[in-house]
Parts: structure tokens; C-alpha cells; sequence
């Protein structure tokens, strides 16, 4: 049976509230899971199982498979298509709202997530300890945060992925290979976790991509002036250190910005400084 078969047996009508847009053709899904060698062995987290395409692929390689999904009303969809795998259990929550602690260290993510919340999806990914990525996104999407030092379309999402992990293309998904097709076309990302990365734990992970999203908040302006909305003038040319003032927060590289950050923290290290505005003394609290 096609997904619009299942879609229909149960009377299930689609919402563009919950950005749903299933992968429902059976070559792209294996293509997927081949492409990015899931094993046996391997745990995997899927966000957004929808009526189970990509969840059998990833379930026949004999992973331990968590398909998460928010619409319940997908439940005997699943179940039915699923009843031949003791490997995938099923988790109907608000990924967004669910705790993370059961998965191990070193988990995979492969996933078709719901465009809408692509941000949100990644921000929490980013907070856990995965081994790659592995994720559908709006092709502009994964065209952005693949961008190198000096594209027009890099953003701070750009800068603290690739601070995190390698980003790589896998594949590009046609719009004919989803139900209903999305106006948008698609782009499978891979995003491998660096063996090292310049964090100790999750609260300097936090102050990084704090640091960085406001180096962003205008992006036409300078990195000067980015960093005068948060940094008081008396400290603006020690974070800066040696990078250039005049350039615009695209044209620097995640080294750079590690490197800023690392000196503003040392600046501030006994400070709270979440929320200070302009002109804010250095030591005032949240």
C-alpha cells in the first residue's frame, strides 16, 4: 500500500500546522539510509516518523530505532507497518518537549523534521551527544548552513553548527517523493560531530551560541557594531583582538568566533551577562 493508501484507510487528513509532508517514496528512504551506512548496531533517533517510510528503511538495517511522533492519530499507521520490527520503539510526544536522557552516547539522527521548527530541532540536537546528523531540510535551509566565511546567505545557526560538526550534502530529494509534494525542494544534511570542539559542557555551548546570535543581530552591520550592543566600548577591542572590526559577522570563520567568545568570557568570567543591554555596566546581573 502507498502512504496516501494508509492516509485514507483511516481517514487521516494531513496539517500544514504540524508542517506535514511525509516522505512516502521507498527508494529515496533507502537511498537515504545507505548513503549514511546506519548498522546493526547503531541507535538512531527519528524525529517525525510520519506513516513510517523512512522508519522501515532504518529499521531493516537492524538498528535500535526511537521514532518519535507529535500526531497520535498516526498510531495504527504505524503500528500496522511496523508489527514485523521488535527494533523500533514508538514515541508519540512533542520532540521539542521530550527528555533526551535515554538515548546513549554516540547516537545517530536521521530524520525527515518538520521544516517549520528546523531551528528549535537543531538547537536541541546540538545540546546532546550524538555522533552525526542526519537530516531532511528545506534545500535553502541546508544550502545556509553549509555556507563557508564570507557567503551573504551564512548565518550564527551556520557558524555554531559547523563549530560542532562537518556539514555535508547527502542527497537532493525531489518533491515528488513526498505526500502531499511541499512547495519547497529538499536537501538531506549530514552533520558530523567533531572529535574535538571548544566546549566543555552545555552551559559554555549556550554562552557560545548566546555570543554568536547577537553577533548576528544585524547582519548588514559590522562586527564592531554587533558587538557594541553587548560588549561595553572600554572591552570592544580585547574580544576583538586581532580580527578586523570593518568586516561583517559572514565573512568571519568559527575560529574567529571561538576565539572572540574565549576572550569575552575571560573579560567576563565572574559576570552574568544573558539580557545586559547597551551601555549596561559589566557587572550588572540579569
Amino acid at each position: 500500500m502507498k502512504t496516501s493508501d494508509y492516509l485514507k484507510k483511516y481517514g487521516i487528513t494531513l496539517k500544514k500546522s504540524l508542517g506535514q509532508n511525509f516522505l512516502a517514496n521507498d527508494d529515496y528512504a533507502r537511498r537515504i539510509v545507505e548513503a549514511v551506512g546506519v548498522k546493526s548496531d547503531d541507535v538512531v533517533l527519528e524525529i517525525g516518523a510520519g506513516a513510517g517510510t523512512l522508519t522501515i528503511a532504518l529499521a531493516r538495517t537492524g538498528a535500535q530505532i526511537f521514532a518519535v511522533e507529535i500526531d497520535n492519530r498516526l498510531k495504527p499507521i504505524l503500528e500496522e507497518r511496523l508489527s514485523g520490527f521488535k527494533n523500533v520503539e514508538l514515541v508519540f510526544e512533542d520532540f521539542l518537549r521530550l527528555d533526551l536522557s535515554f538515548l546513549p552516547k554516540f547516537y545517530r539522527c536521521v530524520s525527515n523534521i518538520p521544516y517549520y521548527i528546523t531551528a528549535p530541532i537543531i538547537k536541541k540536537l546540538l545540546f546532546t551527544d550524538f555522533s552525526d546528523l542526519v537530516l531532511m531540510v528545506q534545500r535553502e535551509v541546508g544550502d545556509r548552513l553549509a555556507e563557508k566565511p564570507g557567503s551573504s546567505n551564512r548565518g550564527f545557526l551556520s557558524v555554531v553548527v559547523q563549530t560542532i560538526g562537518t556539514v555535508e550534502r547527502v542527497l537532493t530529494v525531489p518533491r515528488s517523493a513526498f505526500v502531499p509534494n511541499p512547495e519547497v525542494e529538499s536537501v538531506v544534511l549530514r552533520i558530523r560531530k567533531r572529535e574535538t570542539v571548544p566546549f566543555q559542557n552545555h552551559e559554555e555551548l549556550f554562552d557560545f551560541w548566546d555570543f554568536v546570535s547577537k553577533s548576528f543581530s544585524r547582519k548588514r552591520k559590522t562586527i564592531t557594531n554587533n558587538l557594541k550592543s553587548f560588549v561595553p566600548l572600554e572591552n570592544l577591542a580585547s574580544v576583538l583582538g586581532p580580527i578586523p572590526g570593518n568586516l561583517r559577522p559572514e565573512e568571519l570563520s568559527e575560529d574567529d568566533f571561538v576565539q572572540m567568545w574565549q576572550r569575552y568570557r575571560e573579560i567576563f568570567r565572574d559576570c552574568v551577562v544573558e539580557g545586559r543591554e547597551v551601555n549596561d555596566s559589566p557587572h550588572s546581573g540579569r
